[in-house]
């Protein structure tokens, strides 16, 4: 069976003993049997286990009643009893099995079969959710250790390993694991020696070391030849859920559900409706939360597992507490409070402390938020789990504010979003990191909140950058290079490449099908392979953000550059911003969320379609009449309150404004406009210098009717006043040759097909001759340019998570070092790109900033576009800092 912990640990199984008579012989093959009945538990299928063993002790009471065979008759017994309970719930008649099997036992004198039934009575009753008295009875079986089989002795080891963790005692929990694998190495037996790997694992997620814990997940795995068990990914889906990626859990534990119900593992189907539960609070649907939720504390209470029955009933307050606040139903809130406190009531009395100390926070939060106070503040337990911590910072910080120091609750935000980023740090993997914000939404959205009402512009741009990708100020991040990885990302381009050939072949559907299958198997164990690196796990709550930007040091970067710095945030339904100048800050704009997210789909809708070839003139200009206004509309929402005509601007955007093509707004055209996806980037980004001579690569990609003449002529852009600049086109412009030449360059220009994987972000690309180059493949380590220009579609894309974390291909080059990319955040047609950049290189390579070239060859584009010519805009934006 699968992970053996949580109330599901692994069934005990027997060996068998040796055999000499006629009679024991039949013995032996009945106890094969026994074994066959038994791994269709393990796989799963507990009902197809029960009726072998039944078939199995019919056999056995035909026999004469030896020794042997009466051993046969209370394995079978014994065996029966996990698979009967854990599909009827019936812990009398499971633990009735398990009486009969013992007084068989008794009298055949077998020590072997007496440690069997004691730890097989041991695990019904913890299955049965009493903990306590199934401590109890391992403690039992444990002593009965030295008689018993080398496979008992491991398993009796891996369930009370099981229920120390469920009792958080990791270092006796991590003993008995320990113990189990030695056991199980000695009894030959690889797929339970992976179960005690994967309870390891367990371990190592409640001490909070995520990635070793996904290590040793991946590692177990390996060791079930039929697939995870669902218990197994439950497991792996609570580290992917703890870590922020809430669709990968999602997805494996509905894969877990289908099969759990498919073989009657009802406490495993519960456990998935509530793990996704929890994913659906976090990903802010508290409907859907509450619902999944109220089914599994249905099935708990059916089973009579009163221990999760309470953990579900507690998640059901938990989403009608986080409904009611973002409905801002204030009525609703006491009522709310009530049933919270009766509940924790209940709890303690059931000596369930830890969910009642959960509930109390509910309660408080539910109170605070309705306009009560709260005499004393919720204690910070060390041992608490990051959501639970969030909480009770979240907590404090209601009552502090309703006390009247919102300066106070404010610091006490900036604690818990430093504990964010601590926890963040620890995560080797740029996609972890970036994921892990979604713990720290509610927090910083009441920031936010307390930083609006104090009405003080520095108190707001702080808290909004404090909030905002805090994985972008942490160390930087190196890809894995060991063998298994590079191989997974060859064998990737290549089914990417061949897939591309075949699109277009209807003969070639299927093929086509299969291969994107297998490719997105490829990037899910690359990203695997990636989320089990550790970071850097000290303990530096405050180091993690203690460089999150003040607005002293924006002024100063304002005052040094002469370009305003503006930062906008979503404030309840409303964009608010901050705009600073070398004088102050003041606060600005107040547009509804709303129609900008509808202004920005359709903007960016009608730039796709504008880019679209051979387009009927009468249907062109109707998109671009609708182009023009959304544009201009925009402009007057966002920009037009700032009073910042004919300046440059710098803007640290989040959400549809991150992807939003600024400097086509009316206003901006023309200007340098740069985006940032926080100002820490670009205070980083724009110490970088441009040296007199700067090293030029420009690259061209297949499949594009201009690129390589862009390539060559913005080569030849470089070299006439500078002497020298590589050039990469045809068979030359391999995924190689590119890291090569990222490693050598100041300045690298990329004409190639781009594409930005919206579920997949890490695996947006531009496509060279041997196949696409990955975001994910990029290190700094190797040395990248200070400057990259992509005249690719979609490169400027990014998948936003929350968290105002950004990730795409453009934001990796920036989290590695690259200080100003140029990219597009629309679809870009060929002939347009390519003029529109050989301009940028013309007037980078005559002096001009990289947000300057860009801002001139846009405006002479519009130019020639109003003067009749029928081009399509050219979307592209700077990003990080000018260069």
């Amino acid at each position: 069976m699968a992970s053996a912990r949580d109330g599901n640990p692994t069934p005990l199984l027997s060996s068998t003993s040796g055999r000499r008579s006629g009679v024991a012989l039949d013995a032996a093959v009945l106890d094969a049997e026994i074994e066959l009945a038994l791994a269709k538990f393990r796989d799963g299928r507990p009902a197809v286990a029960t009726q072998m063993l039944k078939g199995v002790r019919r056999k056995a009471e035909k026999l004469p009643p030896e020794p042997a065979v009466r051993s046969v008759v209370a394995r079978t017994l014994v065996s029966e009893a996990a698979p009967y309970f854990d599909m009827s719930g019936d812990l009398p008649g499971a633990l009735a099995l398990i009486d009969e099997a013992e007084a068989i036992a008794t009298v055949v004198a077998s020590p072997v079969l007496s440690a069997k039934v004691a730890g097989q009575r041991a695990l019904v009753v913890l299955r049965s959710g009493d903990t306590e008295r199934a401590l109890a009875l391992f403690d039992v079986a444990a002593g009965l250790i030295d008689g018993a089989a080398p496979r008992d002795r491991a398993l009796i080891m891996l369930n009370r390993g099981v229920l120390h963790l469920e009792h958080a005692h990791l270092a006796q929990a991590e003993q008995d694991l320990e113990r189990s694998a030695i056991f199980s190495e000695e009894a030959g037996d690889e797929r339970l020696a992976g179960m005690a790997t994967h309870n390891l694992g367990y371990v190592d997620f409640l001490a909070g070391r995520i990635p070793r814990a996904l290590a040793a997940y991946e590692k177990a795995a390996a060791s079930v030849p039929r697939g995870a068990h669902p218990a197994m990914l439950l497991d792996r889906a609570r580290a992917l859920r703890e870590a922020g990626l809430l669709g990968e859990a999602d997805a494996l534990l509905a894969q877990g559900a289908v099969d759990g119900r498919a073989d009657r593992l009802y406490q495993e189907v519960g456990e998935i409706e509530l793990l996704r539960a929890e994913c659906a609070l976090a990903q802010d649907d508290p409907p859907a939360a509450r619902r999944l939720a109220g089914s599994a504390a249905r099935r708990f209470a059916k089973r009579g597992n009163e221990r999760w029955e309470r953990k579900a009933q507690l998640l059901v307050l938990r989403a009608e507490q986080v409904a009611a606040t973002s409905a801002r139903r204030v009525r609703a809130l006491p009522a709310l409070a009530g049933r919270a406190e009766a509940f924790a009531a209940r709890c303690r009395s059931e000596s369930r402390d830890d969910l009642a100390r959960t509930a109390d926070l509910l309660a408080a939060a539910c109170r605070l938020h309705a306009g009560q106070t709260l005499d004393a503040a919720p204690r910070l337990h060390p041992g608490d789990p990051l959501p639970l911590r969030l909480l009770t910072h979240e907590v404090r910080a209601l009552r502090t504010a309703r006390a009247g120091d919102d300066a106070k609750a404010l610091a006490e935000v900036r604690r818990g979003l430093a504990e964010l980023g601590s926890f963040q740090r620890t995560f080797g993997s740029l996609d972890l990191r970036t994921a892990g914000a979604v713990h720290g939404v509610a927090l910083a959205r009441l920031g936010l909140d307390l930083a609006v009402r104090r009405d003080k512009p520095a108190g707001v741009v702080e808290m909004v950058e404090h909030a905002r990708a805090v994985s972008s100020r942490l160390p930087q991040l190196r890809p894995p290079r060991d063998a298994d990885t590079a191989r997974l990302l060859a064998e990737l381009r290549g089914v990417e490449e061949d897939a591309r050939r075949l699109e277009g072949d209807p003969e070639a559907a299927g093929q086509v099908a299969r291969l994107r299958q297998r490719a997105a198997q490829l990037q899910r164990d690359v990203r695997a392979r990636a989320w089990e690196i550790e970071g850097d796990s000290d303990d530096r709550a405050g180091e993690a953000t203690s460089d999150a930007p003040r607005l002293a040091d924006l002024r100063a970067a304002v005052d040094a550059s002469g370009t305003p710095f503006v930062s906008y945030a979503l404030h309840g339904d409303t964009w608010v911003a901050v705009l600073v100048r070398r004088d102050g800050a003041r606060l600005a704009v107040a547009a509804p969320a709303d129609e900008v997210a509808g202004l920005v789909r359709r903007v960016r809708a009608d730039l796709d379609a504008a880019a679209t070839p051979h387009v009927p003139e009468a249907i062109a200009a109707s998109i671009r009449g609708s182009l023009d206004s959304g544009l201009a509309r925009l402009d007057a929402l966002l920009v037009a309150p700032l009073r910042v005509d004919g300046e440059p601007l710098v803007v640290s955007a989040a959400g549809p404004l991150a992807v939003l093509p600024w400097p086509l707004l009316p206003s901006r055209l023309g200007v340098p406009t740069v985006v940032t996806p926080g100002a820490g980037t670009w205070l980083r980004a724009r110490t970088a210098t441009r040296p007199t001579r700067p090293a030029v690569t420009a690259l061209a990609g297949p499949g594009l009717h201009e690129s390589e003449k862009e390539a060559r002529d913005v080569a030849g852009t470089w070299a006439a006043p500078q002497g020298d600049a590589d050039l990469l086109v045809a068979d030359d412009a391999t995924t190689a040759a590119a890291r090569a030449a990222l490693a050598r360059s100041d300045l690298m220009h990329v004409a190639a097909h781009g594409t930005h994987r919206a579920d997949s972000p890490l695996f947006s690309s531009v496509r060279l001759s041997d196949g696409p180059l990955y975001a994910y493949e990029l290190d700094p380590d190797e040395g990248v340019p200070s400057c990259v220009t992509l005249s690719a579609c979609e490169a400027g894309l990014a998948t936003l998570r929350p968290g105002d974390e950004g990730l795409g291909l453009t934001h990796v080059l920036l989290h590695v070092g690259v200080a100003s990319v140029v990219a597009g955040v629309a679809r870009v047609r060929d002939d347009v790109a390519a003029a529109v950049m050989r301009d940028v290189h013309r007037a980078m390579a005559a002096g001009a900033s990289s947000a300057e070239a860009l801002a001139a060859a846009q405006a002479a584009h519009a130019q020639e576009a109003a003067a009749g010519s029928p081009l399509p805009p050219a979307p592209f934006v700077t990003f990080g800092a000018p260069w």
